[in-house]
């Protein structure tokens, strides 16, 4: 019999991280208000998830600009400060760079699902999206996460 995934990993409920309210532009990051803060209560200490981005493009995807990229920002790291918010201006970079959603280029305006794998979670955390297509993401785009351990082997 095959080993499957439900076999290594225990997953819990998914949850939206993120979910957008308005158009996101070619290398903007999502704003504050649309990301969710995450922590114990809703991913149960669990170290990892999977993500998956729904997103519609208002025009083709190149294939040279055709990822969306993930970070995720620590919260109450000590006592109640938090990791800075990542932006496009410095510093911009300075938060936690957990990967990328590869966008299949598109020959129009299209929509989908796309999926990253094995997110590293921290305590208390939220996520942000930075666009790097050459196209803007119409509002209504999510990020939703499964959280996941590993199952001790039997």
């Amino acid at each position: 019999m095959p080993i499957t995934n439900d076999d290594l990993f225990g997953y819990s409920t998914q949850m939206t991280a993120i979910s957008g309210t308005a158009t996101l532009a070619a290398a903007g990051f999502n704003a504050q208000a649309e990301a969710t803060s995450l922590s114990a209560t809703n991913h149960f200490d669990y170290p990892a998830a999977d993500a998956v981005l729904y997103a519609s493009f208002s025009t083709s995807v190149s294939s040279a600009s055709n990822y969306v990229q993930l970070y995720r920002r620590e919260l109450n790291i000590d006592s109640t400060n938090d990791a800075p918010q990542p932006q496009s201006a410095a510093p911009a970079y300075s938060n936690t760079y957990v990967g990328a959603f590869v966008i299949p280029p598109f020959t129009a305006a299209s929509a989908g699902y796309f999926a990253l794998p094995d997110v590293p979670l921290y305590a208390q955390c939220e996520f942000y999206i930075e666009n790097k297509t050459n196209a803007s993401i119409v509002s209504g785009y999510t990020v939703k996460l499964t959280p996941k351990t590993q199952k001790p082997s039997t």
